[in-house]
């Protein structure tokens, strides 16, 4: 019996497709025979090598859009409603981080990390929420981080983004589960990724020493927890942040 049935067939949104957490959620969507609107802004190298997958392409769509831009989600909303009846599930992953000691942070710095991370998830959930209402049952899955849970050196505006990130989740968690949205969110630890790389190696480390497993997170690991809180089989779950982080806040 294949794991949640029930996700085939349906249409889901990733936003920040394109990057390695991306693509594996987009990965794992596929694989559970859902139909995937899969989103970039700069790049979609990676996602033109999933959609050349023989077993994806018939399912997967590739589209622009910059979430931190209203009247490009607005866009994106215009085009989806003459295309598809419905969204499902739609996953705000999209994110950037640009790290600096309060001291010297500029105020674009911290402005555009805001921008990305916790505007683009409200644009695109607000954008998206008339399609949601068509769906039987929808869900949204924030993607935040465990910076927004714990302290995180030099990440004062990356942790402020994730940490208004896990508000935002609860907050609309309760106004949209009466009209049959569910929204929770995952709060990975550091995963695997270009994005992690750019990490100091210093501060990595000390990361990865505090870690009860010893290890980085996958991507596939967080997908499959995406997965998960987006199907029946977390039907009673609402409002909840899921630390996925190898026991790191734990410790």
């Amino acid at each position: 019996m294949a794991i949640y049935p029930e996700l085939e067939g349906k249409t889901v949104v990733v936003t920040g497709a394109s990057g390695d957490l991306g693509v594996a959620i987009c990965r794992k969507y596929l694989a559970l025979g859902s139909k995937v609107i899969a989103l970039y802004n700069n790049t979609k190298a990676s996602l033109d090598a999933l959609a050349a997958e023989s077993d994806y392409a018939s399912r997967l769509t590739i589209a622009q859009c910059d979430v931190a831009n209203r009247d490009d989600v607005e866009r994106l909303r215009v085009e989806l409603e003459q295309r598809i009846e419905a969204v499902d599930v739609l996953v705000n992953n999209a994110g950037i981080n640009k790290d600096n000691l309060i001291s010297t942070m500029t105020f674009e710095e911290f402005d555009d990390v805001v921008r990305v991370n916790l505007h683009g998830t409200f644009n695109m959930t607000q954008g998206m929420l008339r399609l949601m209402r068509h769906a039987t049952q929808a869900s949204v899955v924030n993607v935040t981080s465990v910076a927004g849970v714990t302290a995180s050196f030099g990440q004062s505006n990356y942790s402020a983004s994730k940490a208004g990130i896990s508000g935002f989740t609860r907050s609309i968690a309760k106004e949209l589960a009466s009209k049959g949205v569910r929204v929770n969110a995952i709060a990975p630890g550091l995963i695997e990724s270009r994005m992690v790389k750019k990490v100091p190696r210093h501060i990595a480390r000390t990361i990865f020493d505090a870690i009860p497993l010893n290890r980085f997170g996958r991507p596939e690991e967080i997908a499959e927890v995406v997965a998960f809180l987006s199907s029946n089989a977390a039907s009673y779950i609402v409002g909840q942040t899921l630390v996925a982080d190898g026991g790191l806040v734990m410790r």
